[in-house]
């Protein structure tokens, strides 16, 4: 039997065009080098056949890392039965011709995989973050002079008002002081509050104009306060990163983070978020409830935002805008507020 291929010498990373003789009578299997015109021999027990796997080469090896690899599988599964091998074809050779065994592990892969970033990475992401030293949270993109640099602009409410609504906050950012919380103002970005890592609570000037009372505004003072209790800052960058890796471990893609490879990960990002503002929005509750504050403020301030960006958006873009939304939408949080309202 003879067989064309390609042989490597075991030292050097150079191919020689060969052919693979095979001499069952006498258990030899030779391997004539075209280009040098010489002959290697081998006993069959100094060769290692690799198991088939489809359609892909294969190879032997021989003494002292010399490998033979060829495309010729049916030669080779012939040889192989010759060395008495016939039995050692891989799992994966069997499972390929296995429609049933094939649609088994398909639905578990889609299984794991649904469990993995459903479950696994925000249980993992949650861990991780509620275990990290503390400073972790400040170092962590929470810096205010990175995003003054970038996004904001200095706050033009004027310092009477900036002083009456810090003095309204003070008793209640007091009351989470291991939480360090401050409140800042900045203008520079349309209606907004968002809470850093570090503690830092944002006001946009925009949205303290779009506030009707001072209850509004503390309504989204605890919304940011839950933020910084269940740490979703953090959680959520420990999340990206792990979707990221996860999405470019399946794809392959360790280049360039296109957009096929990285739509599955906003898409599952924007779910998680959605997770984090309910948390964030239960907390706020919570906390209204317990200081006495009307619930309706919660409801009119989500109105208010709710029309605030309506209207910033054209009709034809406002479904969009709700679908990529990170935040749910007006309607889900009333609901929210009214349910927790009839709770005894």
């Amino acid at each position: 039997m003879l067989i064309d291929g390609i042989y490597l010498d075991g030292k050097t990373s150079k191919r020689h065009n060969a052919r693979l003789e095979v001499v069952n009578d006498h258990k030899l299997t030779r391997i004539h080098l075209t280009e040098q015109q010489q002959s290697l021999s081998f006993e069959f027990n100094q060769c290692n056949i690799e198991s088939r796997l489809g359609n892909t080469p294969r190879e032997i090896a021989f003494t002292d890392a010399q490998l033979f690899i060829t495309n010729n599988n049916d030669d080779i599964d012939t040889f192989s039965q010759w060395q008495n091998n016939e039995n050692k074809k891989s799992f994966l050779y069997h499972l390929e011709n296995n429609i049933p065994l094939i649609s088994v592990f398909t639905i578990a892969a889609i299984l794991l995989l649904y469990s993995t970033i459903v479950y696994g990475i925000p249980s993992a992401a949650k861990v991780i973050d509620h275990n990290a030293p503390s400073f972790t949270s400040d170092k962590l993109f929470s810096s205010l002079d990175i995003l003054d640099e970038t996004v904001f602009e200095p706050s033009e409410l004027s310092t009477k008002k900036q002083q009456r609504i810090r003095k309204l906050v003070a008793p209640y950012l007091a009351n989470h002081h291991d939480l360090q919380p401050k409140l800042e103002f900045r203008s520079g970005m349309q209606a907004n509050a968002l809470a850093l890592p570090n503690g830092v609570i944002v006001f946009t000037d925009d949205f303290v104009e779009l506030a009707q009372s001072d209850n509004q505004l503390l309504a989204v003072l605890f919304h940011e306060l839950g933020h910084l209790k269940h740490k979703h800052m953090t959680q959520r960058l420990l999340q990206d990163a792990m979707i990221t890796l996860l999405v470019v471990f399946i794809t392959g893609d360790v280049e360039t983070f296109d957009l096929i490879t990285g739509l599955p990960t906003l898409i599952l990002d924007m779910a998680h978020s959605r997770g984090f503002e309910l948390e964030a929005d239960n907390y706020a509750l919570q906390q209204l409830n317990q200081h006495n504050i009307p619930l309706q403020s919660f409801v009119l301030i989500m109105q208010n935002l709710g029309s605030y960006y309506h209207e910033k958006n054209d009709e034809k873009s406002n479904k969009l805008a709700d679908f990529i939304s990170t935040h749910p939408t007006t309607e889900q949080r009333i609901k929210m507020a009214e349910k927790f309202n009839q709770q005894p």
